[in-house]
């Protein structure tokens, strides 16, 4: 129990002094800076990624941004669908020891539509990122804004 409060409160540390990224998957960014982007059923949706484990941030955003494509895609084949849906998703993964992405789900939503949820975690599943520095599961929350 002890060690799971001090992971709670690891992240909230990590997230509440963190600065926005610039190049977090955003529609442009009309969140104002060092804020959370909002509360969503659940967990905060915080302006950048907070990562928990032998990754780095940068390892993370850079695997990303090669999905960036796809993601945008599966918000623009749906809002063709369904036009004027937007909002914020938060997409937690763990990533093994080898850089697969052993699980993925979205954590908030004020997206709340299923099908881009889906899609996103997808994308996300199938991504590679770099083997862990040490240990055997890093994980990642990502904020994602339509």
């Amino acid at each position: 129990m002890k060690a799971e409060a001090l992971v709670v409160f690891l992240v909230a540390m990590l997230g509440c002094g963190a600065e926005p990224a610039d190049d977090a998957v955003t529609n442009g960014g009309s969140e104002p800076e060092g804020k959370a982007a909002g509360i969503i059923g659940g967990e905060p949706i915080l302006p950048r990624p907070v990562v928990l484990g032998a990754i780095s941030n940068d390892a993370v955003e850079e695997v990303i941004d090669a999905h960036r494509d796809a993601i945008v895609a599966c918000y623009e084949d749906e809002r063709a669908k369904v036009p004027g849906i937007a909002g914020k998703v938060l997409i937690r993964f763990t990533i093994g020891a080898d850089g697969k992405v052993v699980d993925v789900s979205t954590r908030s939503t004020s997206l709340r539509h299923e099908p881009t949820e889906t899609c996103v975690e997808q994308v996300i599943a199938q991504a590679a990122f770099p083997a862990l520095a040490s240990g055997h599961l890093a994980i990642v929350n990502y904020p994602v804004v339509f």
